[in-house]
């Protein structure tokens, strides 16, 4: 008579997001072990050392990967990680600009030219303030290019400190989630955002596109997938459930005053769901923005299908829980 069939097992790399929080330990057949790195560090080593059976990736260079022919990694319709990137545009406090449209011939400051953000940042910029890619000097970080920087672009590798070069002048704006200038009370700030009234831009920016856009996915390497055919199916459940519970428990209602209607306001405008996983139209709308966007700035060789980048069976893989997140 034959026991209980082996519990399986896999190593799992991620941000540090409510709605993981509980992806770490048993799930259905699978045992789950959740571990948290720095994106950028956990990106670096595995486009480096392909370090990770399983792990959050970014989108973009993914699809640069696959473009290139990489068939060691493969991709589950799971979007941990999206965010509008009007409000990562910064200038001096002093800077004459007033709008994205006098970027034109300036100076940018990023982490990383070929990084999602970076790559919708310049689709905006061209689309809706007229501001193309090749008409700005790019200053990127030199410890973190990733990849062959396209032609047409002019960019720059320093390893002087991007924000310290924005203070001095030395550029004309960066593109940053979040500078220390933030940190800094606001009489003390030398730092503005270039877009006023910010969260209204990317409101109707949504509501005319559709998009809202994704920073990353998941990625398992070949190997993890042919030891365990239905790991896609398993971690895609696995984030599932943990994004149900996140909203169910709607911490973030709880720290600060009125966000318990805000956090219903935020869940009525994106329909439901801010954090939509699989190949819904709507993720399907959004993920070939970004490969338009890739393709024009000369990243990539061809227009990819979102079905083509994705593990076979994705257009299978659907959310059965109904989110609580606007629930009294």
């Amino acid at each position: 008579m034959n026991g209980p069939a082996q519990q399986k097992r896999i190593e799992l790399y991620g941000g540090d997001y409510e709605h993981t929080l509980t992806l770490g330990g048993d799930a259905a057949s699978l045992t789950i072990d959740y571990n948290v790195l720095p994106t950028m560090e956990m990106f670096a080593r595995m486009i480096t050392r392909r370090a990770f059976e399983a792990c959050e990736f970014s989108l973009a260079n993914y699809i640069l990967l696959k473009d290139g022919g990489a068939d060691w990694l493969h991709a589950i319709p799971v979007f941990p990680n999206r965010s509008f990137r009007h409000n990562t545009l910064f200038v001096h406090a002093q800077s004459p600009l007033k709008a994205p449209a006098g970027l034109r011939g300036r100076r940018i400051g990023v982490e990383d030219y070929s990084m999602t953000a970076a790559v919708w940042v310049r689709g905006f910029l061209q689309e809706q303030y007229g501001v193309h890619w090749s008409e700005l000097d790019w200053y990127c970080n030199a410890a973190h290019q990733r990849f062959p920087i396209p032609d047409g672009a002019k960019v720059t590798a320093v390893s002087a400190d991007l924000e310290d070069m924005l203070v001095s002048g030395e550029l004309d704006a960066l593109i940053s989630f979040g500078p220390r200038d933030e940190r800094l009370p606001r009489a003390q700030r030398k730092l503005r955002r270039l877009i006023d009234d910010v969260e209204n831009v990317e409101k109707v920016y949504f509501r005319s596109t559709g998009i809202y856009p994704i920073n990353h996915c998941v990625v398992v390497r070949s190997d993890l997938l042919e030891r365990m055919p239905e790991v896609p199916a398993l971690l895609f459940d696995a984030y599932a459930m943990s994004k149900a519970r996140a909203y169910g428990r709607r911490l973030g209602t709880t720290l600060v005053p009125w966000a318990k209607s805000n956090w219903t306001d935020v869940f009525e405008f994106f329909g439901g769901d801010p954090l939509p996983y699989g190949l819904t139209d709507q993720n399907r709308t959004v993920v070939e923005k970004l490969i338009g966007h890739l393709y024009e700035q000369k990243f990539i060789a061809k227009r990819w299908t979102p079905e083509a980048l994705f593990v076979e069976g994705s257009a299978a893989l659907r959310e059965t829980r109904r989110t609580a997140g606007t629930s009294a």
